[in-house]
């Protein structure tokens, strides 16, 4: 029975990297709106949702409670600032034909979490972190000189995931209950755009379409943290979750290149080989630092 829960833990998690990964060929028929409209409507859709995701779940309720104690509201306020930034560079990449530079965000994030580490956390590298840092270093540097544009949105991304993850690390939040409190704190700042905005939107009540695909916006990105929070729970080894977040970036790259037809020229190219060699570095260190090497060198062993 434990092993069957972990398979289907292993199939939920799976499947909710696999939708996100898979977003972007949704976000092509939002193209002629607005990132910053798709991110407002997305907020307001985002609240059901979130009520209902706690409930599937089965998740005690304590966004009210985290809000009213000023330590944790600090916090999330901070948090709240680096997803919201995060949600609308990425709404911004892949309705504006910039789903490549967006998956080279995600894989740059072990980088983030790294100088995080060191910077803020004064936590100490090992020789696989000093090598994985090199080389995704290398590629950002080379990007910044060798890219027909300075990579802006790739940078916006990655701190605003790098300062998320380090305000997690300052308060102890269950992942639904803290992105409930922070699409609270969204929700003023949504509906004031909305309201100034409302003779320019694309939110029309003669385009079915688009608004039925404004709707769908909140759905398609949280139902997979649903099946995320499903899975995890189900996972006995955390690492593999790790390794299964890069999913998403890696289908946004195949999208990228193979479906939506964007550049990849050798500068381009280049970039990513570097990243992508610090990113399996990185993942050998995480294997490693859980012990899952040991357990295929048993297995391997008693073969």
């Amino acid at each position: 029975m434990e092993k069957l829960q972990r398979h289907i833990g292993l199939l939920l998690t799976t499947s909710a990297f696999v939708v996100w990964g898979l977003l972007p060929l949704f976000y092509q028929h939002l193209k002629g709106v607005e990132a910053v409209e798709i991110f407002a409507f997305r907020v307001l859709w985002s609240i059901p949702m979130m009520a209902l995701l706690l409930y599937i779940t089965v998740t005690p309720v304590r966004v009210f409670k985290l809000l009213l104690d000023l330590r944790s509201c600090v916090w999330l306020i901070l948090s709240t600032a680096c997803i919201s930034t995060s949600w609308y560079l990425n709404t911004w990449g892949v309705t504006h034909g910039q789903v490549l530079m967006v998956s080279l965000a995600f894989f740059l994030t072990p980088l983030v979490s790294i100088l995080v580490g060191v910077f803020f956390l004064k936590e100490r590298l090992n020789g696989f972190q000093i090598l994985a840092l090199i080389f995704c270093l290398s590629g950002f540097v080379y990007a910044c000189f060798n890219l027909e544009s300075f990579p802006w949105l790739t940078i916006g991304i990655a701190l605003a995931f790098g300062g998320y993850g380090l305000i997690k690390k300052q308060v102890q939040i269950d992942t639904l209950n803290a992105l409930s409190a922070e699409v609270l704190i969204m929700v003023p700042f949504a509906l004031i755009y909305l309201v100034f905005a409302a003779d320019h939107m694309s939110f029309k009540p003669e385009d079915l379409r688009t608004q039925q695909l404004l709707m769908l916006t909140a759905p398609l990105t949280l139902l997979p943290l649903g099946l995320f929070s499903l899975g995890v729970k189900r996972m006995k080894n955390i690492s593999s979750v790790a390794i299964l977040q890069y999913l998403e970036p890696t289908l946004y790259f195949l999208l990228a290149v193979f479906v939506f037809m964007e550049a990849i020229d050798s500068n381009r190219l280049v970039t990513f080989v570097l990243v992508w060699i610090g990113f399996l570095l990185f993942s050998i260190n995480g294997l490693r630092a859980s012990g899952v090497h040991k357990a295929i060198k048993k297995k391997l062993a008693s073969s």
